[in-house]
């Protein structure tokens, strides 16, 4: 009896050694296969990213982004192709919530780019004047002035906005860039080169700020660079036409205190 006894305890207590020799073991396994998990995981959401944006579907890349983005963590740096992908779409707001996400951490002017166009689509104009001032201020370009002053006219701050278009003058106006007016049918519209476009909306500042002969002037410019510009040709003719009845009203009144 103490036999048996004795033989169960050895048992027991070799059963004991293995059972730790596991937890052991299993506490360094771990580690080494989640590493290897792990980057037979991003491996593999990679290639599926990759193999999706080149098949043009844009929801695959997008699901294959989160699931790096989850694994990396927030340091990941497919935030920007997140954010990427959301514009791309015209999600606009999802664009803006990662957008800020990225900037908290890094100002980057690509991202300051793609969130002052989701601001400006998403109607939040004051927010995307704010946006790509900063934007201007790191990289001078005419079309960066352009959408600028354009965001300024909409919330009547156009001395601002003739201040913008006037420093951009000297730059450098893009060669095929274009912005899109109506056209002189109906439902039609025309693509305008974009400094006929910039002159244009010089003209229509120059006119919120009442100065009517530097407005015309400016419709003249942007008719030099585009003859057939339906916009321009009506807007000047509209000021044109509102210039020659007040003065007419002007020289009627002076006739009248004269004769008074």
């Amino acid at each position: 009896m103490y036999f048996i006894t004795f033989e169960v305890k050895i048992v027991n207590l070799n059963i004991m050694k293995n059972y730790v020799l596991l937890v052991l073991m299993l506490s360094f396994l771990p580690t080494t296969a989640q590493k290897l998990y792990k980057k037979d995981l991003l491996d593999l959401e990679k290639n599926i990213y990759k193999q999706a944006i080149n098949n043009f579907d844009l929801e695959t890349a997008k699901d294959a982004t989160y699931h790096i983005i989850a694994l990396e963590g927030e340091q990941s740096k497919y935030l920007d192709t997140l954010a990427v992908i959301y514009f791309n779409q015209k999600n606009y707001l999802s664009c803006l919530k990662v957008s800020d996400r990225i900037l908290k951490k890094e100002e980057k002017l690509s991202i300051l780019e793609l969130k002052a166009v989701s601001l400006e689509n998403l109607n939040a104009t004051k927010e995307a004047i704010d946006v790509y001032e900063k934007i201007y201020q790191q990289k001078k370009e005419a079309y960066i002035a352009y959408k600028l002053a354009l965001l300024q006219q909409q919330l009547k701050r156009s001395a601002e906005a003739y201040a913008t278009l006037k420093s951009a003058e000297q730059l450098k106006f893009p060669d095929k860039a274009v912005i899109t007016f109506p056209g002189a049918k109906k439902d039609t519209v025309q693509q305008v080169p974009f400094k006929a476009a910039y002159y244009n909306l010089l003209a229509m500042v120059s006119y919120d700020l009442h100065n009517y002969d530097m407005a015309l002037k400016y419709f003249d410019e942007a008719l030099k660079v585009y003859p057939d510009f339906f916009v321009a040709k009506q807007n000047k003719q509209a000021i044109a036409l509102m210039k020659k009845k007040l003065e007419s009203n002007n020289n009627t009144n002076n006739t009248n205190k004269t004769l008074k």
